[in-house]
Formats: structure tokens, C-alpha cells, sequence
């Protein structure tokens, strides 16, 4: 059986994995399986993304900020003229580059502060794909982009959480 925690192979019947000592009972599953395998390789648009909210680069902080909360959402896209992406605004930006920093938030475009050419990907991409850049950069949300580079979803770790979660059980 496969430890869940750390991938050790183990003899079928174990109680406890013998490289890292978790419990190997019935609450585990083998996370080699097919089913769930399959799950880290479906792609992004099964996760209904969520819809994103896209402003322009010269939208003041003021507003941008009023959206976020407005919306209950997490970070907003900033888009060009033309609609493509060219950058994002999240919520970490707002705790460390303006909270306790700037005072007039009406003066401040969202330009000045957002981070540009943000890593995205296709609504095609597997699961796995968006996991693996959260965890390497530390992303909590990750836009999807048509083939104009135009934003069409937004997918967070939240959502990911909640689509293995109800696979896992599924599955189980």
C-alpha cells in the first residue's frame, strides 16, 4: 500500500507506514489508483471556474478595493484596451503594498501596484498543472486565458481544494 503522506511503498496489511510511521487503515486510499490519478488530470474548465473580475490599468485602488469586497473575491484582473490580460491585483498586494503605506487610494491607479504579465493558463490545463504552480509561486489564484490571451475564468486554490474534495469522496 501506498503511504499518503510520503509515497513509501509499503506490504499490504501494514498498520503503519514503515518510513514515516502514518497510519495506513482503511480512512486512506491509495492515491495511486486510476481514480484518483484521474482527478489531478482533469482539466481546469471542470472546476466551473469562477468568474473574474477585470478592470483597466488606470481604475483608482479606491475602486479596485470596493470590488474586492463588493464581490467577495480575491484578486481582480487588469486588462488592456484590446482585452488581453496584463496583470493582476490581489489580495496579498493590498496587505503588503498598500495597507498602512498609501492614504489616498482615489489618487493611486491600479497600474502602479499590480503585478504584471501574471502567470495564466489555458482552461484546458490539467488540474495538476494550476497545484503545481500555486505550490512552486505560491499563487492563490490563477487566471485562465482564451487563445487572444483574454481572461475567460479564474481559478483559486479554494476551488481546487473543493473539486478534490468532492472527487476524493466520490471516488472512495
Amino acid at each position: 500500500m501506498i503511504c499518503p503522506s510520503c509515497s513509501h511503498d509499503n506490504i499490504s496489511g501494514v498498520d503503519l507506514c514503515k518510513e514515516c510511521g502514518q497510519s495506513l487503515s482503511e480512512a486512506y486510499q491509495d492515491w495511486s489508483s486510476a481514480e484518483f490519478r484521474g482527478i489531478f488530470t482533469e482539466p481546469l474548465s471542470a472546476l466551473n471556474p469562477q468568474e473574474m473580475v477585470c478592470v483597466s490599468p488606470t481604475t483608482s485602488l479606491a475602486e479596485v478595493i470596493s470590488l474586492l469586497k463588493e464581490r467577495h473575491v480575491g484578486c481582480v484582473l487588469v486588462t488592456n484596451e484590446g482585452g488581453q490580460l496584463i496583470g493582476i491585483f490581489t489580495e496579498r498586494d493590498l496587505l503588503y503594498r498598500v495597507a498602512g503605506l498609501i492614504s489616498d487610494l482615489e489618487q493611486i491607479a491600479v497600474e502602479s501596484l499590480m503585478t504584471p504579465k501574471p502567470t495564466a493558463l489555458k482552461a484546458d490545463a490539467a488540474v495538476q498543472h494550476a497545484l503545481h504552480l500555486m505550490s512552486i509561486h505560491g499563487f492563490r489564484h490563477v487566471p485562465l486565458l482564451d487563445d487572444d490571451d483574454r481572461p475567460v475564468g479564474l481559478v483559486s486554490f479554494r476551488y481546487i481544494v473543493r473539486f478534490i474534495e468532492e472527487n476524493f469522496s466520490s471516488a472512495a
